[in-house]
């Protein structure tokens, strides 16, 4: 591509489209997640025009950059590299010879949006000009319905964008507009996973993690913090609570059958959970669970874990296999992080014969037996909290 030109980046939205009264307010955090994604590479201005985002004016050489931080925006539907020029028709040509100039194609098309009205050629004949000459320069054929190279071009009042490689998204909305959750996670492969399809549905997360430090060591809580890094990428920042759940978890094993002891475990996750999410003003809890993956989430075991919570618990996952939840974790940049060794607080302990069939009235029955209000506060007294930020890096 030539120097000449100056280049700008056009971002299509998703879902924000479908907004209407509101749709200013989701603008409007959607631009301020692309700032900070993009902070510390240049550019001159980040305009709003007509349900388009163009970021103008950046060096050509940081590109990937650009493309690499824009790929993490949620909500975003697609962006293209784009070459600006005049609203003349001569411009527009040139422009569109010199974006081509390396590409190896055989076809083409020229799909051209006229918000500029007042333009002096349509659509269609802007297609066809441009079409004819770049099959002029080229010796390219037009292929309208499976072209291997799409020309992209939007004419505005003061500038002409022609581009090419529309790059796609992860759709969804944008990140924290919408009220805050507390994701239960571990350095697992699914909890990351229901977190960021949580991110993308515009959930304002925090995170706490359950430990059994120092009986097991402390991999599983270095690998939440290097998951919370990537899932930064997307969120931007976040909280994460370190639960030392050790003492409770040795009371349980002293008093209830074995049998029960990760229904007991994952109960008192679940009240701890919901005291820490209310107390920080979290609406809802968020939870990795697949039905019938383990044998804490059979749908037996799921209610006599959940019915005690005051909060609703969503379950991103509950209707997905392990394959497709490790082909997100790959996509996302955590998978690798989620197979590292480590030793799981409920794992760790898990009886030999859990029970699969959890019937509530027997649970009820053994949570009256149990007396955890002493421990249950030095639990929540030593709880940690740790702060995640995503603030861009120019390299």
């Amino acid at each position: 591509m030539s120097s000449d030109f100056h280049y700008s980046i056009l971002v299509h939205y998703s879902e924000i489209a479908l907004k209407k009264n509101n749709r200013k307010f989701f603008e409007k955090i959607f631009i301020n997640n692309i700032k900070s994604h993009i902070n510390g590479l240049n550019y001159s201005s980040i305009k709003l025009y007509e349900a388009r985002v163009f970021i103008h004016d950046i060096d050509i050489n940081t590109w990937e950059q650009f493309k690499d931080r824009l790929l993490n925006v949620m909500g975003l539907k697609n962006f293209i590299l784009m070459l600006r020029t005049k609203t003349d028709i001569n411009d527009i040509k040139l422009a569109s010879i010199d974006l081509i100039e390396n590409e190896n194609f055989s076809s083409f098309r020229i799909t051209t949006k006229r918000n500029y009205k007042k333009f002096n050629l349509t659509s269609q004949d802007v297609n066809i000009e441009v079409g004819d000459c770049i099959r002029t320069k080229t010796n390219k054929s037009v292929n309208l319905d499976n072209p291997e190279l799409i020309i992209f071009i939007e004419i505005l009042k003061n500038n002409a964008f022609v581009g090419i490689s529309k790059i796609n998204g992860y759709s969804g909305l944008p990140a924290n507009c919408q009220e805050r959750a507390l994701s239960l996670i571990s350095s697992g492969i699914d909890s990351p996973v229901a977190s960021f399809n949580m991110i993308k549905r515009g959930v304002t997360l925090d995170y706490i993690h359950f430990h059994s430090y120092p009986a097991i060591n402390k991999q599983s809580i270095n690998n939440v913090k290097k998951i919370l890094n990537v899932l930064s990428k997307y969120q931007l920042k976040s909280n994460l609570y370190l639960v030392p759940l050790l003492k409770i978890q040795q009371k349980i094993m002293e008093v209830v059958p074995d049998k029960y002891w990760v229904i007991f475990f994952r109960k008192y996750m679940i009240k701890i959970a919901n005291d820490i999410a209310i107390k920080n003003n979290a609406v809802a809890l968020i939870t990795g669970d697949s039905i019938g993956q383990v044998a804490s989430q059979t749908l037996s075991n799921i209610y006599a874990i959940s019915n005690d919570s005051i909060l609703p618990i969503i379950r991103p996952l509950s209707g997905l296999n392990k394959e497709e939840i490790i082909n997100q974790a790959n996509q996302i940049g955590t998978y690798e992080i989620s197979i590292e060794p480590y030793e799981d607080c409920c794992s760790y302990f898990v009886p030999p014969h859990p029970e699969t069939k959890a019937k509530i009235e027997q649970v009820n029955q053994i949570t009256k037996k149990l007396d955890l209000e002493k421990l249950y506060n030095e639990v929540v007294r030593d709880i940690e909290t740790l702060k995640f930020k995503y603030t861009g890096d120019a390299n």
